[in-house]
């Protein structure tokens, strides 16, 4: 968060305002002068401010990750750009239009994740379930339902409570599913995806023990976020640990990667869903480098929708 400084120079007052870059473990300054006064509105300095940092960061690339085939030098600078933009244009909004502003995102977000899974509810439906405005007697009370525990799952997350671990990934579902008449816990039936057999019943609780282990072991690793979260998310499906709800328990754990991290959050697109099917699939049969190039083509169009949403 920039903080405002102030210096004295032959006993008057200059104003700058400061930000602090974490770079290789270390904390790197970077500083843009705002005047013998503070203005009032600090837009254009932000801006200047946010210029800095991606060249302090596009400059020191190489020092805070490790550069892989897809997720190379030229992607990383992109979202890098694209995420500091967001963050400065974040900090130009006041807590009321924060707050309206994820309230857009988990309107958007609950559509798309429960659509992609056969929810039949339109964006303004969800949002007024969400807003918890006038709900029409013509709703389904089963998708209702599957809209306030996407709420409560959202909030869940956003909160600080939630900790990445088997109990409260099941505490998660079991959340997603209340009320909707679907098993919780792991999985009792062996289940089938696109003509493949996911992980058996009796192998859940330890794969989804090395999926933990991996995170655990590979989270401070100089891998870029959105490689680690898109590598959790694929590996979590490819388990498929409950006998439904996998798909929106994964996209949720997604976001939650990234905010480990202090990233934006993605958005996958319903009109898209047989793409993320397919880049799935590909990725489960060893075709990694479609599923990786998908995922940053998202998180790319995620983040410039919430610079656009921004801007109402």
């Amino acid at each position: 968060m920039p903080k405002i400084y102030k210096k004295f120079s032959q006993n008057k007052p200059y104003f700058y305002l400061d930000e602090r870059v974490r770079i290789d473990g270390k904390s790197k300054k970077i500083q843009v002068y705002l005047g013998k006064s503070v203005p009032n509105d600090l837009a254009d300095f932000y801006v200047e401010l946010s210029h800095k940092e991606k060249s302090l960061v596009k400059d020191s690339l190489s020092d805070l990750f490790v550069f892989e085939k897809i997720f190379n030098e030229e992607q990383i600078a992109k979202i890098e750009d694209l995420r500091i933009e967001l963050k400065y244009h974040l900090l130009n909004l006041s807590d009321a239009k924060k707050e309206r502003l994820w309230i857009r995102y988990a309107v958007q977000f609950i559509f798309e994740s429960n659509a992609i899974e056969g929810s039949k509810l339109s964006q303004t439906e969800v949002n007024s379930i969400v807003q918890k405005q006038y709900i029409k007697k013509t709703m389904e009370r089963i998708e209702i339902r599957e809209v306030r525990n996407s709420i409560l799952a959202f909030n869940l997350l956003r909160s600080g409570k939630f900790k990445l671990n088997q109990h409260q990934i099941i505490n998660l579902h079991k959340l997603l599913m209340d009320g909707l008449r679907i098993n919780t816990g792991y999985k009792k039936v062996n289940i089938i995806v696109n003509n493949k057999t996911t992980t058996p019943v009796g192998e859940v609780r330890h794969e989804m023990n090395e999926l933990l282990g991996w995170w655990k072991k590979n989270k401070k690793s100089k891998r870029h976020p959105l490689a680690m979260a898109a590598d959790w998310h694929r590996r979590f499906e490819s388990i498929h640990p409950f006998e439904d709800g996998n798909g929106r328990v994964g996209r949720l754990l997604f976001n939650f990667i990234l905010s480990e991290y202090g990233y934006p959050p993605i958005l996958f697109l319903y009109q898209n869903r047989q793409v993320y099917f397919n880049a799935l699939n590909q990725a489960d049969e060893g075709r990694r480098n479609k599923w990786y190039w998908y995922v940053i083509r998202v998180y790319k169009n995620s983040i410039k929708w919430l610079l656009d949403e921004n801007k109402h």
